[in-house]
C-alpha cells in the first residue's frame, strides 16, 4: 500500500476511535483527553501494535503521523494561548515564577536523591532528577479547557510557570550537558553555535563552559521572548487586516497557521526553549487582538477536529510497558517523586504566595504532567550510557503516567470549592447565585437614545448555563 494510503487508513482508524472513547469517558465523567490516550495505548506496542502490522510497513506512514501529532502540539499550545486571561496573568506574574522555581527545584533534588538511594549511580540519578524537572503544559490545557477554567486564576499560574520552568529544565539540561564528559546534545539553533564560538576564540570561556552554557541561554530566551512579543504586539493586528483583504477562502487562519510554525522554528532555533512556548506566546498575544474571535473559531475546528486527538493518541502509540519487567519498584518509586516532587513543591510556592490551600493543590496538579524537556534529557542519557535500557523505559512510563494522572486530579480538585471562586466571581457548579448587594449597573431605558443611559441601582443576576452557573461578588444561592 502506498505511504499515503497508509496514512489516510492510520488517520481513518486514530481519530474516530479516540473521539469515541473519549466521548464514552465524558458520559462517566472521567476526562476525555484520557480516552485518547487510552486509545493511543492499546493500539501501541504493549497491546496490538497497530503501527507495525504488516498493512503499514515502511514506516514512512507512521513517522508522517507523528509529525501530524506534532502540529497538533503546537496548535494546542496556540489555542491556549488565545484563551489565557491577559488581565490574571500579568497578576499573577510572580506567583507563576516562584512556582515554577519551587516546582523545579524539589522534582531535582528528590529524583537525584531517591535514585542514588535505589543504588544508582550520581550521574544516573541527576539524570534522572533532571528529567522530572519541566512540566509538559499541554495536558493541562487540554484539561483546563474541557472543563471551561481557562480564565481561571489557577489556569493562568500553571500555563505561566509551565513555560518558565521549560526554560529553567533548560538550563537544567545545560549543567547536566556540562558537567557529564559523555553527553551529547544535539546542537541546534543559535545558543550552542554561539556557546561553541565564545569557547573557541575566548581563552576564559574555554575554561569554565558551564557558565558561558548558562549566560548564552539566558541571552536567547530573553531575545526571542522581547523579539517574539514585540513583533507579534505591534504588527499582527494590521497584518489579519491587510488579509481579510485578500480574496483566496481562508486567507487569514492559513496564514495564521504558518506563523504558529514560525514562531515555534524561532522559538527553538533562536530562544533554545520548546517549539510549544513559542506557539504559546504567538496565542497570548492574540488574546488581547481585536480579531481573536474569528481566528479562535477557525482553530477550535482544525485543532480540535484534526490535530489535538491525533496528538493525544501518539502519545499513548510511543509506550511499551514491556521493558519495564523486573523494574517496578524503580518505576513506582520514581513516579511518586514525579507526583509529590510537584504537588509538594508548587503548590507549597502558591501557598507561600497568599492563595487557599484549594487553589495551591489545584496547582500542584495541574504541574504534574512532564512531556517533551523529561524525554530529551531521557534521550541525551541513553545516547551518553547513563541510562540503561531499563532507565529509558521507566521515564518513558512515568511521562506517560503523569499525563495519565493529571486529567483526573486536576478535574477532581476543581470539584473542591474554594472561599477566593467565590469572591473572583468564578463559575461554580450548582444553584443559580444572585448578588445581594446593591452594584451599580448602566441600561437604557426608552426614553433615552442609545448614547445617553442613566444609572440606577440594579441586583446582578447570573445568567444560568447547561450545568453550572456564574457566581458574582456577594452573591448567595437561591433555590430554583
Amino acid at each position: 500500500m502506498q505511504p499515503a494510503l497508509q496514512l489516510a487508513l492510520l488517520v481513518a482508524i486514530l481519530l474516530p476511535a479516540g473521539k469515541l472513547v473519549a466521548s464514552l469517558f465524558s458520559r462517566v465523567g472521567i476526562p476525555p483527553i484520557l480516552g485518547e490516550l487510552v486509545v493511543g495505548v492499546l493500539l501501541g506496542p504493549g497491546a496490538l501494535n497497530l503501527l507495525h502490522m504488516h498493512l503499514f510497513q515502511g514506516g514512512e506512514a507512521s513517522s508522517a503521523l507523528l509529525l501530524m501529532a506534532q502540529v497538533g502540539g503546537l496548535v494546542l499550545m496556540f489555542i491556549a494561548g488565545l484563551e489565557t486571561d491577559i488581565d490574571r496573568m500579568r497578576e499573577a506574574s510572580l506567583t507563576a515564577f516562584l512556582v515554577a522555581l519551587s516546582g523545579v527545584i524539589w522534582p531535582f533534588f528528590l529524583g537525584a536523591g531517591v535514585g542514588h538511594l535505589l543504588g544508582l549511580s550520581w550521574p544516573t540519578a541527576c539524570f534522572m532528577g533532571g528529567a522530572l524537572t519541566a512540566t509538559s503544559v499541554s495536558i493541562s490545557a487540554r484539561t483546563l479547557m474541557d472543563a471551561g477554567k481557562m480564565a481561571s486564576t489557577e489556569a493562568t499560574v500553571i500555563l505561566g510557570a509551565a513555560v518558565i520552568d521549560d526554560v529553567m529544565g533548560l538550563f537544567v539540561l545545560a549543567f547536566l550537558a556540562a558537567s557529564s564528559s559523555t553527553a551529547k546534545v544535539q546542537a541546534f539553533g543559535m545558543a550552542p553555535m554561539a556557546s561553541a564560538w565564545l569557547q573557541q576564540h575566548m581563552g576564559p570561556a574555554a575554561h569554565h563552559p558551564l557558565i558561558v552554557q548558562m549566560f548564552v541561554i539566558a541571552a536567547c530566551v530573553a531575545l526571542f521572548f522581547w523579539i517574539g512579543y514585540g513583533a507579534a504586539h505591534k504588527f499582527l493586528d494590521p497584518l489579519i487586516l491587510q488579509l481579510r483583504k485578500l480574496s483566496a477562502n481562508e486567507a487569514v487562519p492559513s496564514c495564521v497557521f504558518a506563523l504558529i510554525m514560525l514562531y515555534a522554528i524561532s522559538a527553538e532555533w533562536l530562544g533554545s526553549v520548546a517549539g510549544i512556548t513559542g506557539a504559546y506566546l504567538l496565542g497570548y498575544v492574540f488574546a488581547g487582538s481585536e480579531y481573536k474571535a474569528d481566528v479562535e473559531r477557525s482553530f477550535s475546528a482544525i485543532g480540535h477536529g484534526l490535530f489535538i486527538p491525533l496528538f493525544f493518541v501518539a502519545i499513548g502509540l510511543s509506550s511499551d510497558y514491556r521493558a519495564l519487567a523486573g523494574h517496578w519498584t524503580l518505576l513506582v518509586v520514581v513516579f511518586a517523586v514525579a507526583v509529590i516532587g510537584k504537588l509538594v513543591g508548587c503548590g507549597f510556592a502558591a501557598l507561600a504566595s497568599g492563595m487557599d490551600w484549594v487553589r495551591s493543590l489545584r496547582i500542584g496538579c495541574g504541574m504534574i504532567s512532564r512531556g517533551e524537556v523529561g524525554l530529551i534529557v531521557t534521550a541525551m542519557g541513553a545516547s551518553s550510557g547513563i541510562f540503561g535500557r531499563s532507565e529509558v523505559a521507566v521515564m518513558v512510563a512515568v511521562v506517560l503516567l503523569t499525563t495519565l494522572l493529571t486529567p483526573l486530579a486536576l478535574r477532581a480538585t476543581f470539584n473542591l470549592k474554594s472561599d477566593e471562586d467565590f469572591e473572583d466571581g468564578l463559575e461554580l457548579d450548582g444553584s443559580l447565585m444572585v448578588a445581594t448587594s446593591e452594584i451599580p449597573v448602566i441600561s437604557a431605558t426608552s426614553e433615552e437614545s442609545e448614547d445617553e443611559v442613566s444609572e440606577e441601582t440594579s441586583y446582578r443576576i447570573a445568567v444560568e448555563r447547561p450545568g453550572r452557573s456564574t457566581a458574582f461578588p456577594g452573591a448567595e444561592a437561591i433555590p430554583e
